[in-house]
């Protein structure tokens, strides 16, 4: 067990290190993790959405030297708001209403 254990902190911190080393693959994992959560929870049409959302916040970060997971992060929180504000709003809420009913 405690080997096991080992060998799974071990890959962790591997993974860790490749991570920082590769702000790309950072991007990449955030990115996935979160269209992932979305399409749980809202579906894949909302997960697609969320995905664009998160693709054009990106594309609009003022980079600093070597963007590290909070710059991630924070792109992450300002997709899942834009999510919450379709999931808010009126237009969406009578859809969901009328569809539901079909």
């Amino acid at each position: 067990m405690r080997d096991r254990e080992s060998n799974r902190t071990s890959r962790q911190l591997e993974v860790i290190a490749l991570c920082d080393a590769n702000p790309i693959l950072m991007a990449e994992r955030e990115l996935a993790a979160f269209a992932r959560a979305v399409r749980e929870l809202f579906g894949s049409e909302q997960a697609w959405l969320a995905t664009a959302d998160w693709l054009e916040e990106l594309e609009s970060l003022n980079w600093p030297a070597k963007p590290g997971v909070s710059d991630f992060r924070r792109i992450t929180t300002v997709a899942s708001a834009r999510l919450a504000d379709r999931q808010l709003s009126p237009c969406f809420i009578q859809y969901r209403a009328e569809a539901s009913h079909t």
